[in-house]
Parts: C-alpha cells; structure tokens; sequence
C-alpha cells in the first residue's frame, strides 16, 4: 500500500463537517465515580485539509427557543467562514 493510499483525502480551501457525537462526562464525587453521556453537534473547521477550529454544541432532549437560536447562529457563522464572505441580501 502506497502513502498516498494510507492517507486521507485533504480538500482544498474551506469547508465544515457538521455531525452528531456522544461525549462521555466523569463525575468524581467523595463516594463514588459516575460517567454520563452527552449529545451534541460538532462543527469542525477545515482550511486544506488542516482542521483549524472545533465546535462541540450540546443538545438536550427538550432543547428550548434559545438553544436552537444558538445551534443556528453557529452553524450560520461556520457556513460564512467557509464562503469566506458574509451573505448578501436579496437582489444584490
């Protein structure tokens, strides 16, 4: 097997990845050790196929109006880092 077959592929400019990950949280307490889960959304950043920055946002199972607002506000911000410009309004 060649290197370039081991490798993986690294894209060229920007771009994110956005997915669903599980991360496990240890409670050390006097008596006893607990772990427990948490969902959230990773946004990891990309610039040539380097990751450059990394975004964890929990979800609760009843998220409320402001933790959608705050899951949209990161996405919004991650997809205009990749475009590398703000949006434009329409007609412009």
């Amino acid at each position: 097997m060649t290197s370039a077959e081991r490798d993986p592929v690294r894209r060229v400019g920007r771009w994110v990845s956005v997915r669903l990950q599980h991360r496990d949280v240890r409670i050390q307490s006097d008596t006893a050790e607990e772990s427990v889960s948490y969902a959230g959304i990773v946004i990891t950043s990309f610039e040539n196929g380097v990751e450059v920055g990394e975004r964890w946002i929990p979800l609760g199972g009843d998220p409320s109006e402001a933790d959608d607002e705050q899951l949209i506000q990161q996405l919004r911000d991650a997809l205009i880092w990749q475009a590398r410009r703000p949006p434009t309004a329409a007609g412009e």
